[in-house]
């Protein structure tokens, strides 16, 4: 068995003690090398900027258009905050992301990898954005420990972001991490009910004669049994952020280092209309089993993530300032991380599937630079920006299916103990060496004392990128154009906005010798949405009202004759497209006093307008697999008049019935799952002291929480408990 090497870089006894302790575990099964890490950027303390009790953030922090209140920015944006994460004791973003269901995960709960789909697109874990760029979240899935606030963008917006570096195009989930606002010193613990302890701290200082220096760290331990029978989980994450902060500059080094390993279990996925290797399958919906269920004991599998980054402004004036980071990310996994699915083969719930072992390892640089400037024309006031992005992605991965996968006999009702993990370690090669590079210029304009606003602007993206296991490669660009208004008729606190905006993903390659356009590489895809809305504050209240449409282009197949060449049985072209539609309502506010609720409600139609053919059945005109048409939740939350400190809450998500397969043949039900909470607040010996309680899916439901992939229901999580207490010193 192999040793990890360690390269460890030390900034400060602060990073030497996380990285320590990172530096002495060893992971018995996999070869993964672990680099040190270090991210982060600085703020100062603002006041007035949450709503639902702090829960949600006020203002965002969207790239080039700099950080703008919701109500002013026509897109339907909403960012969860730190206190929301911490109440709820949400782990990743996936469990902070729960309260907004419209935003379906298409990884089941406690998956090393988080993907999800926002107005019924694709969102894939290499898709999130950390502080604001592409390339250098952490591989899989982002934990919540060193996060100030995690912002939802929904919808394709090149403007804002750019290409996703796999082509997400459902939107834009940016993670954004803690900063040294203010001085803290918190340790916590927690412990769920299969027996996973979990224990950190959070130290947070500023210096200097004026506080212009700051230094924030946060790391935790955390290991045992959760949400699987038999699955023990060990994660460790240690954060620094630091930064000198005055007037005139800013400059931010940030680092994060993450390992986290899995052994004797995983989530699953269950497949049901589609056949085996030896032509078994079923052809209809099984009832759910329990969501705590074992399907793969002798699973093995880890990831490893470490980053450093360094950011800066200077304001030359209060109306000009440039701005410029970098940010260089080693991420890897080895192991069985996914695939963890199995094909039903019989009603009684007999099934077949597979242990894997596959590696991949990562090498990320993103950087920006540009400037902003403020002025006037007459009496409209103007942001002009300019902005230059670069990204590029190198990394190698197992070929083909890794190590020949070990097929094994189970049943989704009674798990069997059969199967092992292949011994053979997967042959890796280089497979990518991708570049992004992006210009993008807008000019923000306001008259009639903000009365009217509008966003102009657009991104020039060249896209470069090669597949060294195929020897093929790809290059072209685009413009996105944008366009924003915000209309406030009656005052600061109720606006109207509209908005056009593009999301571009790179086009595809044709890769069948059967195809009568194979090796051909098309253009690439823009994906277009428009937008409309209402967003109303007033008070502890946010409302938003959202109506879109999406239309999403995509490659098309359909059967093909040669009559010289009858070896082409088919033709791929680029004319195939969905369209979403859908409207949506979230609101929070306080309800009288002590009682406050936040909730959304949304509706959603996602069509195949233009598709090819399922097994020789058109699909055109059917509802996209896994795209629930009506999700909602309510959430409150109420301060028990009679015990000072006491706070209990209730969450209850629904989601509608969504197709399994866009033929439309199979659909699963509906459900609605509610989750129970209290906290207590007060001093212990001077320590404020604040206790925390949850459960999730207190009824113990057996579901299907969503879908996969095509035909591939997953397994919806099983009850869990959760205590937690953090101690402020």
């Amino acid at each position: 068995m192999a040793m990890f090497s360690k390269k460890v870089l030390v900034s400060s006894i602060g990073l030497a003690m996380i990285t320590s302790t990172l530096s002495s575990m060893v992971w018995a099964d996999e070869d993964i090398e672990v680099l040190e890490a270090v991210t982060l950027q600085a703020q100062k303390q603002k006041t007035n900027e949450n709503f639902a009790q702090g829960q949600l953030k006020q203002k965002s922090n969207l790239g080039i258009l700099g950080e703008k209140k919701i109500v002013d920015t026509p897109f339907s944006v909403t960012s969860y905050n730190t206190s929301l994460i911490q109440q709820q004791q949400a782990a990743t973003v996936a469990e902070v992301l729960k309260n907004d269901p419209s935003i379906r995960i298409t990884t089941n709960q406690g998956h090393l990898n988080e993907n999800f789909k926002i107005r019924g697109f694709d969102v894939n874990h290499e898709d999130m954005a950390y502080n604001g760029l592409f390339g250098v979240a952490p591989y899989g899935r982002i934990p919540t420990e060193f996060l100030e606030s995690v912002t939802v963008l929904k919808g394709p917006n090149a403007l804002v972001t750019g290409v996703a570096p796999t082509g997400s195009v459902g939107g834009v989930v940016i993670a954004n991490s803690k900063r040294a606002n203010q001085d803290l010193t918190q340790v916590s613990a927690s412990l769920e009910d299969g027996g996973y302890y979990q224990s950190g701290f959070d130290i947070s200082r500023r210096f200097g004669e004026n506080k212009e220096f700051g230094l924030r760290t946060n790391a935790v331990y955390g290991q045992g049994e959760h949400i699987i029978d038999g699955m023990d989980d060990r994660h460790i994450s240690g954060a620094i952020a630091a930064d000198y902060t005055t007037d005139k500059v800013k400059i931010n080094f940030d680092s994060y280092a993450i390992r986290d390993n899995r052994t004797g279990g995983s989530p699953a996925m269950i497949a049901m209309g589609v056949k085996d290797s030896k032509g078994k399958g079923v052809t209809q919906l099984m009832s759910a089993p329990q969501g705590d269920l074992n399907y793969f004991p002798h699973l093995q599998g880890g990831t490893v993530s470490n980053f450093v980054g360094l950011s800066g402004e200077y304001n030359f004036s209060p109306d000009f300032k440039t701005f410029a980071g970098i940010g260089y990310i080693e991420k890897q996994y080895a192991g069985h991380l996914f695939g963890t699915r199995m094909i039903v083969t019989d009603l009684d719930g007999s099934a077949s599937s597979q242990y894997y072992r596959v590696a991949s390892k990562e090498h990320n640089t993103a950087a920006n630079t540009g400037f902003e400037a403020k002025f006037d024309t007459g009496a409209i006031k103007h942001t002009l920006a300019l902005r230059a992005d670069y990204l590029t992605r190198k990394y190698s991965q197992h070929t083909g299916q890794g190590a020949t996968p070990v097929t094994f006999e189970t049943n989704i009702y009674a798990p069997s103990d059969q199967g092992h993990m292949p011994e053979a370690r997967p042959n890796t090669a280089p497979l990518g060496d991708n570049e992004y590079v992006s210009y993008t210029l807008t000019d923000q304009i306001s008259m009639f004392e903000d009365k009217l606003q509008l966003i102009l602007g657009a991104r020039y993206q060249d896209i470069d990128t090669k597949n060294l296991q195929k020897n093929t490669s790809y290059s072209d660009d685009k413009v996105s154009p944008s366009l924003g208004i915000v209309v406030k008729p009656f005052g600061e606190n109720l606006s109207l906005y509209a908005s056009y905006v593009e999301g571009l993903s790179e086009g595809s390659t044709v890769n069948n010798e059967a195809d009568a356009n194979n090796n051909v590489t098309f253009a690439p895809f823009q994906t277009k949405q428009y937008e409309m809305g209402a967003k109303y504050q007033q008070g502890t209240w946010l409302n938003t009202l959202s109506i879109y449409q999406i239309e999403k282009p995509s490659t098309l197949t359909t059967a093909y004759q040669d009559a010289t060449n009858k070896t082409l049985t088919q033709i791929t072209t680029d004319g195939a497209e969905t369209r979403s539609r859908g409207i949506e309502w979230a609101f929070s506010g306080e309800l009288r006093y002590g009682l406050n609720l936040m909730g959304n409600v949304a509706y959603s139609d996602v069509e195949l307008t233009k598709a090819s053919l399922s097994k020789g059945v058109s699909v055109e005109g059917n509802t996209v697999f896994g795209v629930p048409e009506w999700t909602a939740s309510l959430g409150l939350d109420y301060a028990i008049p009679l015990v000072d400190g006491l706070n209990v809450t209730a969450r209850a998500n629904y989601v509608g019935k969504q197709y399994m397969n866009n033929a439309n043949t199979l659909e699963l039900p509906d459900f609605t799952i509610v989750d129970l909470g209290a906290r207590y607040k007060t001093k212990l010996g001077g320590v404020q002291t604040t206790f925390l309680a949850n459960v999730d899916n207190v009824a113990d439901k057996k579901y299907w929480e969503g879908m996969f992939n095509e035909n591939y229901a997953l397994v919806g999580g099983a009850r869990t408990y959760k205590l937690g207490v953090t101690f402020d010193f």
